[in-house]
């Protein structure tokens, strides 16, 4: 009788761990989905969405084509803003995704006209004044007091000096495509270019405040020309002449087409002293509203084009 009562003690005693174990692993699977979805909700405010390769839609996003990594950077695009960001109440952020620096593209030549591309491009912020924009998709233009926007450009000077050889120079036109309007330009504003009086560096930076975390100071910003200055040679948005070498109107209907800067005495100078630094081109009143982004040569097209006519003799 005493051994029986053992046995269903004993019965009784597994029957109670296995319950105990069951109920443990039961608490502890809904502790974890509990706890899984208040940590999505504290590092994301939108759902978590699969992004196929190559679409970047939301999140960083994978190029299957990108051997290089080391070459590419974060970009932070993100539809809602931070308290930080909405100090910032005029700037755009997108998405995070994957981009580098390209190659620049290859002259052509038809006749006696010959277009070059960009050789490199950004733009400066003044309200995130170390923050790099060499791999940006956009140039953007902007002007709202402490957080205007300024958009550089260069071409490469041999590549200036070769077509040119033994020619004759009839003009020179750099052509712009203008991917966006704010529509925030009321009756219309001039928007200038001059020719800058320094060099700078590109950088491969794209975005606040991804990029600045990860390199804080690779190329071009509203404070420093170059990376080498380490922000010691505070600029303080550009070193540039003065006087505009020529200036286009825009209105809020100035969107999805190419506009044209005449920059004929800047190529004329680059030839005779074969000193270029390209430009800076900002709004004449920064002070007021208006914002557009430019296609850069990182877009994937209407990149920036320098045209060079020559006469026929």
């Amino acid at each position: 009788m005493k051994t029986n009562n053992i046995i269903k003690d004993e019965i009784l005693g597994r029957n109670l761990l296995s319950l105990l174990v069951i109920t443990g692993i039961t608490f502890s699977a809904i502790s974890f989905f509990i706890l899984d979805e208040e940590i999505q909700e504290i590092f994301s405010n939108t759902k978590v969405i699969s992004v196929p390769p190559n679409i970047c839609e939301n999140g960083l996003c994978y190029f299957k084509d990108a051997k290089d990594t080391s070459n590419h950077m974060f970009v932070q695009l993100g539809e809602e803003l931070s308290k930080t960001q909405q100090v910032l109440k005029n700037e755009e952020f997108t998405n995070l995704k994957l981009v580098k620096n390209l190659p620049v593209k290859e002259p052509e030549v038809s006749g006696n006209k010959v277009t070059l591309f960009a050789e490199k491009d950004s733009f400066i912020r003044e309200g995130v004044q170390n923050s790099n924009e060499g791999s940006n998709q956009v140039l953007r233009i902007m002007g709202t007091g402490p957080t205007n926007n300024r958009a550089l450009i260069a071409f490469n000077q041999d590549d200036i000096q070769n077509v040119a050889t033994d020619k004759t120079l009839e003009s020179a036109t750099l052509k712009l495509y203008i991917e966006s309007n704010n529509q925030n330009w009321g009756d219309g504003q001039l928007i200038n270019i001059r020719s800058f009086e320094t060099d700078w560096q590109e950088g491969n930076g794209i975005s606040t405040p991804i990029s600045n975390l990860l390199n804080p100071n690779d190329g071009v910003t509203w404070s420093c020309p170059t990376e080498a200055d380490d922000c010691r040679n505070q600029w303080n948005g550009g070193k540039f002449d003065q006087n505009p070498t020529d200036s286009i109107w825009i209105s809020n209907q100035v969107e999805g087409y190419w506009v044209k800067f005449d920059v004929t005495n800047d190529i004329l100078d680059y030839l005779s002293s074969e000193e270029n630094f390209g430009w800076i081109i900002m709004k004449s009143d920064e002070n007021s509203e208006g914002q557009i982004n430019i296609a850069s040569r990182e877009a994937q097209s209407h990149i920036p084009e320098l045209v060079l006519v020559f006469s026929d003799d």
